[in-house]
């Protein structure tokens, strides 16, 4: 099933055009096909035929199947992209592509770069060597150093329609159950990866966590009551921060049903409404604020006690 089909089809015309940019930032939310998207544009970039992709090359069949030696893609080191490897790709780009005259670099997460790994890198962005071509993926461009920004050609990936996402779900999931199907595109809000997730296992256990703790989220708790309640559910970074991706839409449903406007992606509609009974719309938009900041904490690699921290303080300030 093809994903961005808007997006890829606009960057595939440029770049049968000859424009091509030394660098691009791919930014969407997670599960929105970012990877898939940097891979088949790299693909087009790499082509040796007329019309790119043209998909029976060398090239292509090597992007295909993930072997061509100028391909090269990145992901943090554990929780950030430190400076050390940036300096090795900065290294990696001064060598002569292996095949054609062109060399692609993909970096996930490209928001978990630090301040010094972005500078680093910024001294090829301004002088990017010729045939070079950066694909930065990030959720959030924000999180990038406005000097980078700068150097790079945003293309931002747009959330899917919710009958797209439900037949994509249909196909890898043919004995799903068909509530568990609908409840799936509800949550994910237009991302396949996020759907897909939701319908495998280790999606189901940060969603029951996240579910197990809207109590004390939106219930009178103390502070060290909250957070005691976060550290029993969350053992893990990775899992911590898609707990809080989910409360965050359960929040987002608390305030929509205090304000009676759209419907509930994570939680049921009742449920959400007894939630908002007990809350004042501004503590409500506090709560929701509270968990888009922490969200952008973790990511940032803020330590997790010292993100919880902050985010129970607000919690419990805000309704009281």
């Amino acid at each position: 099933m093809e994903f961005n089909t808007k997006e890829k089809a606009a960057l595939l015309a440029e770049l049968n055009r000859g424009i091509i940019s030394h660098a691009y930032i791919i930014e969407g939310a997670a599960g929105l096909g970012k990877k898939a998207f940097a891979l088949d544009m790299a693909q087009a970039v790499l082509c040796t035929g007329d019309r790119k992709p043209c998909g029976s090359c060398s090239a292509c069949r090597k992007c295909a199947d993930g072997n061509h030696p100028d391909l090269h893609i990145f992901t943090p080191d554990g929780n950030s992209f430190k400076v050390d490897l940036v300096r090795d790709i900065r290294r990696g780009v001064t060598l002569t592509p292996g095949e054609g005259d062109r060399a692609v670099y993909i970096l996930q997460d490209a928001h978990l770069m630090t301040a010094a790994a972005q500078n680093a890198l910024l001294k090829v962005f301004e002088e990017p060597p010729l045939g070079t071509v950066f694909f930065l993926l990030t959720e959030k461009r924000e999180a990038l150093l406005p000097t980078v920004r700068s150097r790079g050609r945003t293309v931002r990936l747009s959330a899917a329609e919710d009958g797209q996402v439900y037949t994509y779900l249909k196909e890898r999931f043919p004995k799903a159950e068909e509530k568990a199907l609908r409840d799936a595109v509800r949550m994910a809000e237009g991302a396949y990866g996020r759907a897909e997730a939701i319908m495998k296992k280790e999606g189901k256990t940060e969603r029951d966590a996240a579910a197990k703790l809207c109590s004390a989220v939106f219930r009178p708790v103390s502070r060290y009551g909250l957070y005691t309640a976060f550290l029993g559910q969350a053992r893990k970074r990775e899992s911590l921060v898609q707990i809080i991706d989910y409360l965050t839409l359960a929040a987002r449903d608390v305030l929509c049903a205090k304000l009676n406007c759209g419907e509930s992606t994570m939680l049921a509609p009742e449920e959400a409404a007894g939630y908002a009974a007990e809350n004042t719309g501004a503590a409500l938009y506090e709560i929701f604020e509270a968990l888009l900041e922490c969200a952008r904490s973790l990511r940032r690699n803020t330590d997790g006690g010292t993100a919880l921290t902050e985010l129970c303080r607000r919690i419990t300030q805000g309704k009281g």
